[in-house]
């Protein structure tokens, strides 16, 4: 039995590509999604990046509306401040001598590397996040219509081979990175070869669109044809 299709289901104790690191900046607050679950990035002012859920304690508010104050993350609503522990640390409204309420951020573990930004919503992920080498640099993402379960043999059948994890595929100088979002939702991050012409690249981006277009096509034309 072919092990690589047969293991094709997301785990919320793996690590997963949630973003480029070059697309979150020094002060900025990125909402994304993983398996269902909304998250905040931020990066601080000193470069420390974190991957939150996307929820104020206080009332609920997407704290991908705030903004950053050094260290911190500022919920937009009421001001509401919290440390880079989730740990809320001041409040507008308290008076100055007032301890800070017993507020916390829920945390994700995320790590960088090779130009990613992983995360994972396990207390306890397996092992690290996959190395992708230094020759590898990313380039685009693509939402797919199509969930992780389905999409992952379609890969494999393109000719892509897993890499160190189920979400890692790479083919000749490319790499493809799933990152699961909702049922039926995923997005394909593409990598391409670190020095890559603009050629090369523009050949990368028209390959993989043409897949997805016919792994899409593939997906829907059984449901197509029950329902004609």
């Amino acid at each position: 039995m072919n092990q690589t299709a047969d293991a094709t289901a997301a785990s919320s104790a793996d690590w997963f590509p949630v973003e480029f690191s070059r697309n979150l900046l020094p002060g900025q607050v990125l909402q994304s999604t993983l398996l269902g679950h909304e998250l905040a990035l931020w990066r601080s002012a000193s470069g420390a990046m974190e991957v939150w859920e996307n929820r104020c304690p206080h009332r609920s508010v997407r704290l991908s509306l705030g903004f950053v104050v050094g260290e911190e993350l500022v919920c937009r609503y009421h001001g509401w401040r919290y440390g880079r522990d989730g740990h809320c640390v001041s409040v507008p409204s308290s008076p100055k001598d007032a301890s800070p309420p017993a507020a916390c951020a829920r945390t994700y573990l995320s790590r960088e590397s090779d130009g990613i930004v992983w995360a994972s919503l396990a207390r306890m992920p397996a092992g690290y996040p996959p190395r992708l080498g230094d020759d590898l640099v990313p380039s685009r993402g693509f939402t797919v219509d199509l969930d992780a379960d389905t999409l992952v043999p379609r890969i494999e059948r393109a000719g892509w081979l897993q890499g160190q994890s189920t979400c890692v595929w790479q083919e000749g100088a490319s790499a493809l990175l799933i990152q699961p979002l909702l049922p039926g939702t995923s997005i394909v991050h593409l990598l391409v070869a670190r020095g890559s012409s603009s050629l090369d690249k523009q050949r990368a981006i028209a390959s993989i669109k043409t897949h997805i277009a016919q792994w899409t096509t593939e997906a829907r034309a059984p449901r197509e044809t029950e329902h004609a």
